[in-house]
């Protein structure tokens, strides 16, 4: 993104930041839409910067962008820490 003499931000082509982020994982080859003949629908992955991995079905090729845009603009969810089991405990005898 190129700062503006006025205040704000270019950012090419895109019209707001989701679409930046999306052409940008595009042309980097970390996002492809592909039609599978076998099932007749449309395949789409994307690989994110943490080298996380999603993918999924849709039916239509431009579907199939949603997605990923979906996916790339996803907020960072972070890992997931479950407490120990067993909490209770007796008391010392």
């Amino acid at each position: 993104m190129t700062e503006l003499p006025g205040g704000g931000f270019a950012m090419g082509e895109a019209p707001d930041e989701a679409e930046a982020r999306l052409q940008i994982t595009r042309q980097q080859g970390r996002a492809s839409v592909t039609f599978h003949e076998r099932t007749g629908r449309y395949r789409w992955t994307v690989v994110l910067d943490e080298g996380k991995t999603s993918h999924g079905w849709a039916e239509t090729e431009d579907e199939g962008w949603w997605f990923v845009k979906e996916a790339v603009n996803r907020p960072f969810r972070g890992t997931h820490h479950r407490r120990p089991r067993g909490l209770w405990t007796l008391p010392p005898a």
